[in-house]
């Protein structure tokens, strides 16, 4: 065999092999990284795939190592038939598996550098919290059945529902008749705050009348020392303000002051008089909102509606998508330490 042909057979018993147990490595690598993101495979994109082209970079330097300086392993034994009967033994087999380890290591990191990420994006949003205060009247006539069950129940049922709704806001809650009381202060434990609205029953406090202003000014109280950008009170009543005291709209223009919005709902099919006027004169004056809800899908629309106008969560301009190069990035790191464990024992290479 010429001296050429010899040489081309000890490049190719180095670099097959380095080549072969990278070539392993990287597809198993690979595997587990297919296995994991399943279905979402499809949507992974390649965010540098410049970066790729480093993969070359060793990949040329393990071939012209070869070709430079081909080591093959040689040992030297008195007699062939000595060598024949030892045979290559684990060790030898494996000899070249660092350096396959390193390459496949090497390859995943290019790999990682071009940045593997999902093609799924995610809008940052940004939650606004509210402070908000729920004023309920809790006067006699909300015992009135034109809602079912009747007034009071209807009303309990659609704020249970609103406050769920408010993840991201402070709620409160107020009651008032004939005076006013604080059910809940600000508090982001919502789930407290509705089992005390359901226990709310008549009763509870004087319902002979109903003192608007007196339920406003409490709310208000609420709120003295919130640092919130938007301040909310909602106002659900079913009568015109008939008690002695705080006048409610002075309390609307010290809300405006504090500029505090007040949204009122005026609920039930009014039998006695009322004076719609006055909660419309609140809600304009603090620039809220007057509703009127005469029944109970009115009702629950009203507060829909009342839910759309607090929202104030914000989708930002920056669309997130979701980054997978550490899947490629621990792989590499694990085929380094690898190399490096196998390189200080079994696979020891000696002078």
């Amino acid at each position: 065999m010429s001296a050429s042909a010899k040489r081309l057979v000890a490049v190719l018993h180095n670099l097959l092999p380095i080549l072969g147990f990278a070539g392993l490595a990287v597809a198993l690598s690979l595997l587990g990284l297919v296995a994991y993101l399943g279905a979402d495979l499809r949507h992974v994109v390649i965010a540098s795939p410049w970066w790729l082209l480093a993969a070359l970079v060793p990949l040329l330097a393990v071939v012209i190592r070869g070709v430079v300086s081909p080591r093959p392993a040689t040992l030297k034994f008195s007699r062939a038939t000595s060598a024949r009967r030892l045979g290559p033994g684990l060790a030898a087999r494996l000899a070249h598996l660092p350096d396959g380890l390193r390459l496949a290591a090497a390859i995943l990191l290019a790999l990682a550098l071009a940045r593997p990420e999902s093609s799924r994006t995610t809008d940052r949003v940004e939650h606004k919290g509210i402070d908000i205060v729920v004023a309920l009247d809790l006067s006699d006539s909300m015992e009135a059945d034109d809602l079912y069950p009747n007034r009071l129940e209807a009303a309990k049922d659609v704020i249970d529902s609103f406050i769920a709704r408010r993840r991201h806001d402070r709620v409160g809650m107020v009651a008032f008749g004939a005076t006013a009381t604080t059910v809940s202060p600000l508090t982001v434990d919502h789930g407290v705050l509705r089992q005390l609205v359901r226990r709310l029953q008549l009763g509870s406090i004087d319902g002979s009348k109903t003192a608007i202003g007196a339920g406003l000014g409490q709310a208000l109280n609420r709120l003295k020392e919130s640092d919130a950008d938007s301040k909310v009170v909602v106002l659900l009543t079913d009568g015109v303000h008939n008690a002695e005291g705080v006048d409610p709209d002075s309390m609307a223009r010290e809300a405006a002051d504090r500029g505090v919005h007040v949204y009122t709902i005026l609920i039930g099919r009014q039998a006695a008089s009322i004076d719609p006027g006055r909660l419309e004169r609140i809600a304009s004056t603090t620039g809220g909102y007057a509703y009127t809800a005469v029944d109970q899908q009115a009702l629950v629309t009203t507060f829909q509606d009342l839910l759309n106008k607090l929202d104030r969560s914000t989708i930002l301009g920056e669309h997130i998508r979701a980054q997978l190069f550490h899947l490629v990035l621990w792989p590499a790191l694990l085929l380094l330490m690898l190399d490096i464990v196998l390189r200080s024992t079994r696979l020891r290479r000696f002078p």
